[in-house]
């Protein structure tokens, strides 16, 4: 919700979405998944993030800092930019749309995930991820890289 206001900046990116699961730890490639970044984009900035204690490191993995005040100030502006859509919401006269029946709710809401494992779809992007390389015979210096998917 904060990229809304803020712009959909690459380090606004991975704080809207880190906010919006503050207890959870992230490899790089889950966040730049999830931050719909790309890796080599949060390489760029990860370590600004650890100096002015954005993030904690775990090991491999990174979590919000819940002691940090930027963090705080960025939990209270989400908090005020949600209360602000919830009484936009309520303004909205209600829409007429299709009655469901309780069976049919509970098919619908079966079909949704719980939640989304993000190791297995890292695992699921890398896999489907490979690298050729080629030399071009007549220059020594030169080569080809092709990424396929």
């Amino acid at each position: 919700m904060i990229k809304d206001i803020l712009g959909n900046h690459p380090q606004i990116k991975v704080i809207d979405y880190m906010l919006s699961c503050p207890f959870h730890e992230f490899t790089k490639q889950q966040l730049a998944v999830g931050s719909e970044i790309s890796r080599s984009t949060l390489d760029k900035f990860i370590d600004d993030f650890l100096e002015y204690e954005l993030l904690c490191k775990k090991g491999p993995k990174y979590i919000v800092n819940p002691k940090s005040e930027f963090i705080k100030d960025f939990f209270s502006i989400n908090d005020k930019l949600v209360k602000i859509e919830i009484e936009k919401q309520l303004k909205v006269p209600e829409e007429v749309g299709e009655e469901f029946t309780d069976e049919e709710l509970d098919e619908i809401l079966n079909e949704i995930p719980n939640e989304v494992d993000l190791d297995k779809l890292e695992f699921e992007i890398e896999s489907r991820e490979f690298y050729i390389f080629s030399s071009d015979k007549s220059s020594k210096n030169s080569f080809d890289l092709l990424l396929s998917r």
